[in-house]
């Protein structure tokens, strides 16, 4: 089934990066959201920041929160809380490193009487996150997020 879209068809995401002089830098976005990022210690860094690897797995979780959200109300679904966990493992190989797999752990909390209607916004998340969607032909994703009444 084609979906159309509530939303414009085509956005710009627009971030400007600037060395800090040193091993990391501050990222900005046309909205004024300021990011400070830094090479980890273990890589040489000074650990200053988030380390880039980090920013991507809040992306994604941020996407899947969201995109859950934007289901949540469309409906009156009620939810009482929601967590997500997301690990990204990279590894090298010849030529450098590389995100081999991406995992997301998570518990959505309900009212008990919609947990059907919880774990259908889960899987309209994994379904559309935009993130996700771009990634998954490449880096594979495993999750694992429980619904509960509570």
């Amino acid at each position: 089934m084609k979906v159309r879209p509530r939303y414009p068809e085509t956005n710009l995401y627009k971030a400007t990066a600037e060395w800090d002089g040193k091993t990391g830098g501050v990222a900005s976005t046309k909205n004024g959201h300021v990011i400070v990022f830094d090479t980890p210690k273990t890589y040489g860094g000074n650990g200053n920041g988030i380390c880039p690897d980090e920013m991507f797995v809040s992306a994604v979780l941020g996407c899947l929160m969201n995109t859950f959200l934007d289901f949540q109300r469309k409906t009156d679904l009620e939810v009482v809380s929601f967590t997500l966990d997301g690990i990204a493992t990279s590894k090298f190989d010849s030529e450098g490193y590389r995100i081999v797999g991406f995992k997301v752990q998570g518990t959505v909390v309900v009212d008990p009487d919609d947990i059907e209607f919880g774990e259908h916004a889960v899987e309209m998340m994994k379904k559309y996150c935009h993130l996700t969607r771009s990634f998954k032909g490449c880096i594979p994703i495993e999750y694992d997020i429980k619904v509960l009444g509570g």
